[in-house]
């Protein structure tokens, strides 16, 4: 996974004095895939910048996908309310499917009330 990313380090900007006008403790990880970049400068050591900015940037690179994920699940649900059909009822094989999450249930606990089983 570390072949992903892509390390630099640099000096840190602010106060600190001396210290981070002479240590490259400043971190930059950049992901080659999406091109998003994390900085991070919070503790004086170089390993624990780099350890913290990969965790932020993996977390937020999988917010993204989330994000993604759901956006096209709401394109599909929103297709299936265009075309008018959400759920098809198959009595010969006791199932019920919901197209818009394409979960299927059993048809005589959907009718008794468990809707959630579609969800």
């Amino acid at each position: 996974m570390m072949e992903r990313f892509q390390i630099t380090y640099k000096r840190g900007h602010g106060p600190g004095g001396q210290h981070k006008n002479k240590v490259e403790s400043c971190v930059v990880v950049t992901d080659t895939e999406t091109g998003m970049s994390e900085t991070c400068q919070d503790t004086r050591s170089q390993a624990q910048n780099r350890s913290l900015a990969v965790e932020r940037l993996v977390r937020r690179i999988a917010e993204r996908e989330w994000y993604e994920e759901q956006e096209k699940l709401n394109t599909k649900r929103k297709e299936c309310i265009e075309t008018g059909v959400i759920r098809t009822y198959n009595f010969a094989r006791n199932e019920v499917k919901d197209h818009r999450t394409g979960i299927k249930a059993n048809l005589k606990k959907v009718l008794n009330g468990a809707l959630n089983l579609l969800r």
